[in-house]
């Protein structure tokens, strides 16, 4: 009888993470669907040289309130925005959120939004919001201080910072040799009941687009169907997958690579350690990133902030602190971080492409069980 009860209650609470998968999913969805139709709004936005005018003119003076939507957790740039308060002169109001959710709800904002800038974890978020016609154009001289690829490709937002996907995994129970060179090979049979990910996540949402971009979505499809029949175990984000590889829970988590080198960073001793992919989108790298409303009110200070994000203290803070990929040049990166020219990351990804994708590789996450 303790058996069948347990039996019973654990299927109930497979069946509630079920649900709340699919809630979750489904409120991506809502965010994105709720968007006007993708058109070519965005070339209505103004030319570099107009921008230039409008966010140099003599008499502007950085000052008054800055209001930012932050995608960035607050636990990891609050102390960047204050520091940025601190030194401009500048008051800032900052909206913390997911990026998906925060894209969306500029979007619904439309020209009455109240923020002047929006500041994303990912690129698809941002690719969302240009595809909509609501960025500015950005100078050319913000936009060539970062790798053309950190940028969107008509200047409306720029690279921050960089994130590569990775994979952590247990050295006490998996080598490097028996892992695939991409990520489709991780669907195998002898990776039964050793993987893990985070499928609500917004990194593994912007993989998934990468991969329907590059290789269709029947690939996909069957790719996400055959990792979710071998047992694997599933989390909120990235970073209990690491604690779980090091706790010796979890053999191969699906992870962007800064939150391994974190609890390395914290812990000295631990048997675990990143492995990056040799191609395909499991390696990508992408730009955290940020770009100014049009509708803003503050045009002059929230160029000040962009310019404060590329200095040398916030790039050494972004790489030093947060073990990402700084993208300003002259900056060195921490020890810890790879080469990123040695990285396998796809090329010339357009990122408002992946952000049309989205919406189709949030369907197929839940079509395949997530």
């Amino acid at each position: 009888m303790l058996i069948t009860i347990n039996k019973i209650s654990c299927n109930l609470k497979d069946e509630m993470k079920k649900k709340n998968n699919l809630i979750s999913i489904a409120l991506v969805i809502v965010l994105i669907a709720c968007s006007p139709t993708i058109d070519d709004s965005a070339e209505a936005s103004l030319s570099n040289e107009e921008t230039e005018e409008v966010l140099s003119q003599p008499e502007a003076k950085v000052g008054g309130t800055l209001v930012i939507y932050s995608g960035r957790k607050e636990s990891l740039v609050a102390d960047i925005i204050s520091d940025f308060e601190a030194t401009s002169g500048v008051e800032v109001e900052v909206r913390y959120a997911k990026s998906a959710e925060l894209a969306g709800t500029i979007v619904l904002e439309g020209a009455i939004s109240p923020a002047d800038i929006f500041f994303s974890q990912d690129p698809i978020s941002l690719g969302v919001v240009t595809k909509e016609g609501l960025f500015e154009t950005l100078p050319n001289d913000i936009l060539v201080s970062v790798p053309s690829w950190a940028s969107d490709k008509k200047g409306y937002w720029v690279g921050t910072s960089g994130r590569s996907r990775s994979l952590v995994i247990d050295t006490r129970d998996v080598t490097p040799e028996e892992l695939p060179n991409d990520i489709y090979g991780l669907a195998d049979e002898k990776f039964r009941n050793r993987l893990g990910l985070a499928p609500t996540n917004s990194s593994f949402i912007a993989m998934v687009s990468c991969m329907i971009e590059l290789d269709g979505e029947e690939k996909v499809l069957d790719w996400l169907s055959s990792i979710n029949s071998l047992d694997y175990t599933e989390y909120p984000t990235n970073s209990p997958q690491v604690a779980a590889a090091d706790s010796g829970e979890l053999d191969i988590g699906m992870v962007n690579h800064y939150y391994t080198l974190r609890l390395l960073a914290e812990n000295g001793d631990s048997s675990i350690k990143n492995v990056y992919l040799d191609s395909g989108c499991g390696a990508m790298v992408m730009p955290a990133g940020v770009g100014i409303l049009s509708s803003s009110q503050n045009k002059t200070a929230a160029m000040a902030f962009i310019e404060f994000l590329h200095s040398k203290s916030v790039q050494e803070t972004f790489t030093n602190s947060l073990y990402e990929f700084p993208l300003v040049k002259g900056i060195e990166p921490n020890d810890l971080l790879p080469n990123l020219e040695n990285l396998n990351s796809p090329l010339n990804l357009n990122w408002s492409a992946l952000a049309i994708w989205q919406e189709k590789a949030v369907e197929l996450i839940a079509r395949s069980g997530f």
